[in-house]
């Protein structure tokens, strides 16, 4: 069996046991709460991929236009579409992964508030029912 999370063991007076079905949703709202934590993680990582990426973009620009420069090509720059295809192009697919965690992030971050809501209406009615027994006994 796994510990209560302090969060919900709080809430919970002393000597009340959990029903089975509300057992099973801490554990899955537990689980969900892993899943945002790795993909807090992953985009972490995600956004460094983008971070060194940008940085290896800007410096090949920057290097291209210096050379050019030393070539005397004054005019040859590329304009501001050709850089944001250039940069679209690069960095696309790490958009896209970005774009993809955060939308499960922001459902699961839905769902776990729904869930803890629902728990937290259970614990009161367990508790309510515990304390209903003992002033019966």
């Amino acid at each position: 069996m796994h510990s209560l999370p302090l969060i919900f063991a709080r809430q919970l007076n002393p000597g009340v046991v959990l029903t089975h079905e509300l057992s099973m949703k801490i554990f899955k709202y537990e689980s969900m709460n892993r899943e945002r934590s790795q993909l807090d993680d992953e985009i972490v990582q995600i956004r460094k991929k983008q971070d060194n990426m940008e940085d290896n973009l800007a410096e090949a620009l920057a290097e291209d236009e210096f050379r050019r420069c030393q070539q005397g090509e004054l005019l040859g720059e590329p304009n501001e579409e050709d850089l944001l295809q250039i940069f679209k192009q690069h960095l696309s697919r790490i958009i896209d992964k970005l774009a993809t965690k955060y939308e499960r992030k922001i459902f699961l971050e839905m769902d776990l508030r729904k869930m803890k809501m629902t728990i937290e209406k259970e614990i009161v009615a367990v508790n309510e029912e515990s304390a209903a027994a003992n002033k019966e006994s």
